[in-house]
């Protein structure tokens, strides 16, 4: 069995293979298709590549490297790992900006990791209070502060329009699990969790309890904080260990990356195997239904449109079973967009932060196109609407025609995308459009 007391990496030497160390950024400009921050903004100097060359430039005049230079670079960034995704030479820029926070860190670093880390009773208090708080409006960082606050509030207002009507419990061979729930859903939106344990229990699974879980380490990694991040990760797999090594499953975008990186992290002291096994323990919770059969209940006026999390990588198992079960009556913007949430940038650029997010809500109220859009009102024979045809007090008059003005729900699946799509949502018929993650409209 291997010791859970390894050394703490140095941030220099954390996370970086050597064909990052000796890679350069070849200007290809692959990143520049793919990175929120330039979109939003049309700043090319905002570039993962300008701002290459600029970490380039540093490195060859250390002298000119201070916490100030760090500071400003790392704040034009909100880490999304995009550019990773595309970079042909294997640069990870994101981390590179979080070894430089981290060897060159500040008070909000400090503060990051006792906003993650001690935010048991910080997080629930500041939600409770932010329910007296009247709804705020305006673009002043104290509003935006009040906004995000109050995002943390559980939904009141999304109905549950699917149903599970049969549970499948042929696959799940009565394996043990362990539910990763993360910092979000075990603090302020704990039907989430609870919803989740339910599902498990009902498709057979034996839920086992999760102690010790904590912070999966990923935006404590991106802040610059290392050390807790590693003690984070330790800590996780600890429980894991101790639990016997069952399936861990989780219904966060972020936490699911997260957990997915511990492999490609040699300071864990993993044993022989053990690697493969955790990948392997790995799941997403809507990779577990099966044939579990749903039914849906959705007005017609209503359109779902589905937020894709960064952090899912193109690789989103929440939408493919959404999109069987809702078909047509969710979709989802054709060019996935950053929400803007960031982590740490909440503290160093919330402007940043509220322009990518803008852009973002930009792509999701764009009115979806139907595959039959040629006759979009039950049909409209020689351009004419059917609906004319009726009168306005006939009982079979179609509910909707293109006049007609449409809901929008957004949902997604990512705890952190959630609360920053709440704190941002633009009104919409006089309404604030509504926000939340998959399991909210799940019948429990």
């Amino acid at each position: 069995m291997t010791q859970d007391n390894a050394q703490t990496p140095t941030p220099e030497a954390k996370g970086h293979t050597k064909k990052e160390r000796e890679a350069a950024c070849i200007l290809c400009g692959k990143c520049v298709s793919v990175c929120p921050v330039f979109l939003a903004t049309k700043q090319e100097e905002l570039t993962p590549k300008a701002k290459q060359r600029t970490i380039a430039s540093l490195k060859e005049n250390a002298q000119k490297l201070n916490v100030t230079d760090c500071s400003k670079l790392a704040e034009m960034c909100i880490s999304c790992g995009k550019c990773a995704q595309t970079c042909p030479q294997g640069l990870n820029f994101p981390k590179q900006l979080a070894n430089m926070r981290a060897a060159h860190s500040g008070w909000r670093q400090w503060v990051w990791n006792r906003w993650v880390n001690q935010g048991n009773v910080l997080w629930p208090m500041l939600s409770t209070l932010s329910k007296a708080t009247p709804d705020s409006k305006g673009k002043n960082e104290a509003t935006r502060f009040v906004q995000s606050i109050q995002a943390m509030q559980p939904p009141t207002n999304i109905p549950p329009y699917i149903a599970i009507a049969k549970y499948d419990q042929d696959q799940s061979k009565g394996q043990r699990v362990l539910l990763f729930a993360g910092c979000t859903a075990n603090r302020v939106q704990k039907s989430w969790k609870q919803k989740s344990e339910s599902i498990l229990k009902n498709l057979g699974y034996q839920l086992l309890p999760a102690k010790g879980l904590t912070c999966c380490g990923l935006t404590l990694d991106h802040a610059g904080v290392p050390e807790a991040a590693h003690k984070s990760r330790m800590q996780n797999l600890r429980a894991w260990r101790t639990a016997e090594r069952p399936l861990l499953v989780t219904f966060c975008a972020t936490c699911y990356l997260g957990l997915a990186e511990y492999v490609h992290d040699e300071s864990l002291d993993w044993a022989e195997g053990e690697q493969e096994a955790w990948t392997n323990a790995l799941r997403p919770l809507s990779s577990l239904w099966g044939n579990s059969l749903f039914t849906v209940d959705t007005p017609s006026h209503l359109l779902i449109r589905y937020h894709q999390p960064c952090h899912w990588h193109g690789k989103d198992a929440d939408y493919a079973w959404l999109k069987e079960v809702l078909y047509e009556e969710i979709s989802a913007p054709d060019s996935a967009s950053c929400c803007g949430m960031g982590g740490i940038a909440q503290l160093g650029n919330r402007k940043l932060t509220r322009t990518v997010a803008t852009r973002c809500w930009d792509n999701l109220l764009q009115k979806p196109i139907k595959k039959d859009d040629s006759i979009p009102c039950y049909s409209k024979p020689q351009g004419n609407c059917l609906c004319d045809l009726y009168d306005e007090e006939d009982e079979e008059t179609p509910e909707l025609c293109d006049e007609v003005e449409s809901t929008y729900l957004v949902i997604t699946g990512c705890s952190g995308c959630t609360l920053q799509l709440r704190g941002t949502a633009p009104t919409h018929n006089g309404e604030k459009i509504k926000v939340g993650h998959w399991l909210d409209i799940l019948a429990p």
